[in-house]
């Protein structure tokens, strides 16, 4: 299993809101990574909605999901 998909197995497996809006905190995100994170791993949203409501392109969203993850290896 990759790096990025532990990664985000670990995030899925965060059991609050509170302890996941922490961690968000701490990665110094921006508030369109911080929306996309809340969007995918709180609300449950796709990347086809989240792409709409951030303007970006699908392919965009994920290569910014990506690059977000990489972040978050040193975090959890």
């Amino acid at each position: 299993m990759t790096k990025h998909i532990k990664t985000r197995n670990k995030l899925k497996e965060i059991p609050t809101k509170i302890e996941f809006n922490s961690l968000i905190e701490n990665a110094m995100l921006s508030e369109k990574e911080k929306q996309l994170m809340c969007m995918y791993y709180v609300e449950r949203k796709d990347f086809d909605y989240i792409a709409d409501i951030l303007g970006y392109s699908k392919a965009g969203v994920i290569k910014m999901h990506q690059r977000i993850l990489k972040k978050f290896e040193a975090l959890i």
